[in-house]
């Protein structure tokens, strides 16, 4: 029998969202290693940060290194030369304080209003800007 890899601890998010993955130096998303299955009773060594299993000591070497070297940036607020473990905790506290500030209320509307919107960026940023001023804090709204 063999075993799936574990899926990554991702930063949360809201339901049905998947986490970030930090990004390297050459600012492109972190991809995991390749190994898709390992045999349920080989020797393995598992990655900590990412869940990841190799079968190889030295590729587990190679990529711990990867991952320690600072090197790495978080998704969200840009901060950099980061381990991948500091940009992992640096995402899930910024996932955490737009999910804390930011209503559930209101994802789906403005969602609605980007999808598949053809204006320019700051006027998309605008457009959201108004609909959320529309509201005041404590007021009753009906759903």
């Amino acid at each position: 029998p063999t075993r799936p890899l574990p899926t990554p601890r991702g930063a949360g998010g809201r339901a049905g969202q998947q986490g970030g993955m930090p990004l390297d130096g050459k600012r492109k998303a972190h991809q995991l290693a390749a190994h898709s299955r390992i045999e349920s009773d080989a020797d393995c060594f598992r990655n900590r940060f990412t869940g990841e299993l190799f079968a190889d000591y030295d590729e587990y070497i190679d990529a711990l290194f990867s991952y320690q070297a600072r090197q790495w940036t978080c998704a969200m607020t840009g901060k950099v030369q980061l381990t991948f473990e500091e940009a992992m905790i640096s995402e899930a506290k910024a996932q955490k304080k737009v999910d804390d500030a930011f209503p559930d209320v209101f994802v789906e509307p403005l969602c609605k209003t980007v999808h598949m919107s053809q204006v320019r960026m700051d006027e998309m940023i605008e457009a959201a800007f108004q609909r959320l001023s529309a509201f005041i804090p404590g007021e009753v709204v009906e759903l």
